[in-house]
Formats: structure tokens, sequence, C-alpha cells
């Protein structure tokens, strides 16, 4: 049976049976594997996920606008322990990697990361935000790798959660600190802040100073009460496309089916 047929077959037995109850656990399972299809729930590695390729996209991307490897500037803001930071200065190997981490557990083995690409990767002891100050770590353990500035409703938090004392910036004072005028690529895994840190960085968007921003999105949204359509009232002059396994699908739109709070990546490129 070929896809098309196997569609029209699944159509003609929605048409048949929607909104009866004795089918909604065949249809939730059909939506389960749905997702699956459309890249949702795929944390497994960089590979599997899609972001590998991404790394290579930018990279050529870059090239393409006149930017050499040298003078690339990358965030990876919500670094942990430093796999992502790794594997972005591996792709880049003349490029400049700003690794940001709140947690002063995490950061301790970032630090050990960073040792291996001296000069190359700047690890900084700090989270991003749309203010300056002091903040707690929420997390199930020091240097979780589901740390977040908001406390999570996960069965993991609620059995043994801790918190840790971090200090906060935000993106447009810590790159005008640094004398940063354009970030190439920036990465964002902060479990549901990412709006903030987006806030923070209004300055860079309004001047067109950042190129490609990489962000998650689902469960941890839920806790932040942010939304999809949050993520498109801020990257205007912006295309938003989904990660997938082998590449990009692009959105045409927001669109209300879209806010699916399951775990998820999207890559915004500036236009």
């Amino acid at each position: 049976m070929t896809p098309e047929e196997l569609f029209r077959a699944l159509a003609d037995y929605v048409a048949e049976h929607q909104g009866k109850a004795g089918q909604q656990d065949f249809f939730r399972a059909i939506h389960r594997q749905a997702l699956k299809g459309m890249g949702l729930v795929n944390d497994a590695d960089i590979q599997t996920s899609g972001e590998a390729g991404v790394l290579r996209y930018i990279q050529g991307e870059l090239k393409r606008r006149g930017v050499a490897d040298a003078e690339a500037v990358i965030f990876d803001v919500g670094a942990n322990v430093g796999v992502y930071t790794a594997a972005a200065l591996d792709r880049f190997p003349a490029a400049t990697v700003w690794s940001f981490e709140p947690s002063p557990t995490a950061f301790r083995a970032l630090q050990e990361t960073a040792a291996r690409y001296p000069g190359r990767c700047r690890p900084v002891n700090l989270g991003l935000s749309d203010r300056a100050g002091a903040a707690t770590l929420h997390s199930d353990r020091p240097g979780s790798t589901l740390a977040s500035l908001h406390d999570r409703v996960i069965r993991e938090f609620q059995e043994g959660g801790s918190g840790e004392a971090v200090r906060l910036a935000t993106l447009d004072g810590f790159c005008a600190e640094a004398g940063i005028d354009r970030v190439h690529f920036l990465k964002i895994d902060v479990e549901g802040h990412e709006i903030a840190i987006l806030d923070g960085g209004r300055g860079l968007l309004d001047r067109r100073a950042i190129d490609f921003i990489q962000f998650e999105f689902g469960g941890c949204n839920l806790d932040s009460r942010t939304f999809l359509r949050d993520f498109w009232s801020r990257l205007d002059g912006f295309a938003v496309c989904k990660i997938v396994k082998d590449g990009l699908y692009r959105l045409s739109g927001y669109s209300e089916f879209d806010e699916i709070f399951a775990y998820q990546n999207f890559l915004a490129i500036r236009q």
C-alpha cells in the first residue's frame, strides 16, 4: 500500500468513526505516532534529532553570506556540561563559542570541556534572561540537564528537587560589555526560559544582528506559560523551520495546531 492509499484509508476510517468514544484510544495512539513522524519527542542525541545537520547547514550558509569560520560568533545558552558546545567547536574549527551555564555544578564540568579547546571556547557562569540580577535555578539535582529558572511541574522535581543560586544577565547587556556586535548563531536550551532571553536581546534583534536562532519548545513551556505564538511575535524577519532528522521543514506561518507541548527544536533564519 502506498502512502497515498494508506492516508485515504485512514481518512475514510476517521470520517466513519470521528468523535466516537469507542475509538478514542485508537486515535490517541495514531496521534502519538504522528508526533514521532513529525520529528517530535526525538531528543536522543544531536545526530538523531537533526541538530548536527543544522550545524553543517549554518556553516554553509554563513560561508555563503561571506562569514568565515574564524569570524563566526556562536552562543550556546544553557550549555550544561558542554556536549553541544563541543559539537559546535568541532564543526567550526576556527570559531569562537561562548558557552553560558548558570549552575555552578554544571559549570565546573563545562570548564573541563572548554579546556580541550583553548582560546576558542569561552565558558561564562551566567544565565541569560530579560533582566540582570540573581535567581534560583530549580532542578532535580545540582547540575541537572533539566534545570530551569521555572519550578517545573514534573515528577523529578517533586521527588527531592533542589535549587542553586545563580546570576543573570541580558543578551544585550552581555554583548555590550564584551564588545560583541553580532551573534551569528544563538542556540538556546533553557527549559522554558527562551522568550525571556529573546526579550533580553531585543536590541540585537532590532538591529538584525543575530543570523540564526535555534530554540527548544515543549513541556517546559507549560511551566513558563509561554507559547509558540510568543516566538512568532518576536521573530519578525526570520523564517521559522522545524528541525527534523534529515533537514529543515519551513513553517509557512503561525497555526494553533502547532502548539504541541512535546519536545521539538526549531531554527529561525534571518531573511
